[in-house]
């Protein structure tokens, strides 16, 4: 008798102990808001992205392996605002997982948290190319809005995992402590007032929080490839303005940011990462921010 009720406290300690230390397990839809959860959730949580740091996340496709992975998820992280619109409602469907449907226990979404830019007056058709009716969904290349989901995602992994709170509370005071401090520093070595030309308008927010002028964009609109007549005018722009440095996403093509530097004298081509894991060193959000800094202060 006593041998059995040995056995049996032992399997009711093990589980107890197996379901304590069971992570949650947790799906975003980029690497950037991978960063996010990782730096908050530290070791009680197990995070991967649907979105690879060098994919265009507006072109994704709904692929059974992410099914499956969202089956196995207790959250699901997006940006929303229009981003995922093409790919995400397919995954969760295909999850059979109610809890993950916006407005659910299972689903956080980004950008209701972010003062948006970019909102598009009055309606939007096809002829406007690829435009966001919710307004410009890159706001975690701004890092004072990463800090803002950075809250909020503690607030929602305290909720759905009350016992671990302080430590929650603790890792979100560190990741704040240390983007501060890292976003004093990137503002004094970026000169205010800096003119670029950019191939899309993912740098928006970035640009914004440090004074940075987008003189042009090579697309005449989002997802319209630029015609000879837009690159034209690009180049008259880039001249006038003494623009001195193109930016293009590692997603798009370089090849026309490179003929317009041809014509353009003194015109720098950087091609940049805009999400973590976008070049080998990208680790985190820190990594991703100091990237961005160090190809537009002046060397």
């Amino acid at each position: 008798m006593n041998k059995l009720y040995t056995v049996y406290l032992f399997i009711i300690m093990f589980l107890f102990s197996f379901n304590s230390q069971a992570k949650l397990n947790i799906m975003t839809t980029t690497t950037n808001l991978k960063s996010v959860v990782e730096f908050i959730g530290g070791n009680k949580v197990h995070v991967e992205s649907i979105c690879k740091g060098t994919q265009d996340p507006h072109y994704l496709e709904a692929k059974p392996s992410y099914i499956l992975k969202a089956a196995k998820a207790d959250l699901l992280v997006s940006v929303g605002l229009g981003l995922e619109i093409g790919w995400l409602p397919l995954i969760i469907r295909g999850a059979r997982k109610p809890q993950l449907r916006p407005g659910n226990e299972g689903s956080f979404i980004a950008g209701e948290y972010i003062d948006v830019l970019e909102k598009p007056k009055g309606g939007v058709s096809r002829a406007d190319g690829d435009v966001h009716p919710e307004g410009n969904p890159h706001f975690m290349l701004d890092p004072k809005n990463a800090l803002i989901i950075a809250e909020k995602i503690k607030d929602k992994l305290k909720k759905m995992d009350p016992e671990n709170s302080k430590e929650y509370e603790s890792n979100f005071k560190s990741f704040s402590k240390k983007m501060n401090a890292k976003i004093k520093n990137w503002k004094e070595r970026v000169k205010a007032g800096k003119k670029v030309i950019t191939y899309h308008k993912t740098l928006t927010y970035f640009f914004h929080r440090f004074g940075i002028k987008n003189i042009s964009i090579l697309e005449p609109k989002p997802g319209i490839p630029p015609s000879a007549s837009h690159i034209l005018n690009v180049m008259k722009k880039a001249k006038k303005e003494g623009v001195k440095l193109a930016l293009v996403e590692n997603y798009f093509d370089p090849t026309v940011a490179k003929r317009v530097a041809r014509d353009v004298k003194g015109l720098k081509v950087e091609i940049i990462p805009v999400a973590v894991g976008g070049e080998p060193n990208i680790r985190n959000l820190f990594d991703l921010y100091e990237r961005l800094i160090s190809a537009i202060e002046e060397k």
